[in-house]
């Protein structure tokens, strides 16, 4: 079953005297009606995912007293998940003592999430002493149970560090986990110390996929510069338009005044003409 987490603040109205959370009520939805039944059965995650529902109010009025019996009720079960999401509550309230308490029980039952909530608080100092090297190990922690923020955060940490080493298999698994970031920084470390091109452009590809749109503009580059790959002007063209359209000004001016020289061209194949190769010496970088 999917687990139900908020990561955000928790806000809006706080709802008193409330009654059994779990008891049926006219209106439910089916996903509802599933969660009450299997929560009732001593399912903890259906009682967590409930709590969740309770606290984001979805496809149920928000309660959030409801929400925090619920989740008590999973962590007390022994269920991570519940306990993470009291957590959430604590930290929101900024009661940083019991929201650590509560990340490192889920933390220490494998729950990438609060494991990459306690890199959080150290890394901001929220209720303790910042320590950025426990803060990476939380991050790297997350990011081996599959968490990619925490993938990410770890990357960018060793990255800054100058630990390139470490950095490119968390920013790797990052892009594995389908976080674009994480895919654009594997491209630059490859392209800034590892000098391996072909990496490079996979990876900047990669996020290009992914939505960064700086990606897409560096891999434009590549194929309009043709000096460590082949030269291919319509590839450029190609990939300054998915930066343009992912909202990187720069790369909708490059992409006009490339596409119109190359229209202009008597050949259009021949990419290397003279007035082309101007036109790829005067595009500019962001």
């Amino acid at each position: 079953m999917k687990k139900l987490i908020f990561i955000s603040a928790i806000l809006g109205v706080f709802f008193y005297g409330c009654s059994d959370p779990t008891a049926p009520k006219e209106g439910d939805s089916t996903e509802i009606s599933t969660l009450k039944t299997n929560c009732v059965a001593g399912d903890l995650e259906s009682c967590a995912n409930l709590g969740a529902k309770y606290a984001l109010g979805q496809d149920i009025s928000k309660d959030i007293n409801a929400a925090k019996e619920l989740f008590d009720k999973s962590c007390k079960g022994g269920n991570p998940t519940g306990c993470y999401n009291l957590g959430v509550i604590d930290r929101d309230k900024q009661d940083y003592k019991k929201a650590m308490e509560r990340f490192k029980d889920s933390c220490e039952k494998n729950f990438g999430q609060a494991c990459y909530s306690i890199g959080i608080m150290y890394k901001n100092a929220e209720g303790v002493t910042q320590d950025l090297d426990y803060s990476a190990s939380m991050f790297s922690k997350a990011c081996d149970l599959g968490n990619p923020y925490g993938c990410l955060d770890a990357c960018a940490f060793y990255k800054d560090d100058a630990q390139g080493d470490k950095a490119l298999p968390m920013c790797q698994k990052a892009c594995e986990l389908g976080n674009g970031a994480g895919c654009f920084n594997a491209s630059d470390l490859y392209f800034t110390k590892y000098k391996d091109i072909g990496n490079t452009l996979a990876y900047s590809k990669r996020a290009c996929d992914l939505g960064v749109g700086v990606a897409c503009s560096n891999v434009a580059f590549l194929y309009a510069e043709g000096k460590v790959i082949h030269q291919d002007i319509k590839e450029a063209i190609n990939y300054f338009k998915k930066a343009c359209d992912l909202g990187n000004k720069q790369s909708c001016e490059n992409y006009k005044t490339l596409e119109n020289t190359l229209n202009k061209s008597k050949n259009a194949k021949d990419t290397k003409n003279k007035n082309t190769t101007q036109t790829i010496k005067g595009i500019k970088k962001d």
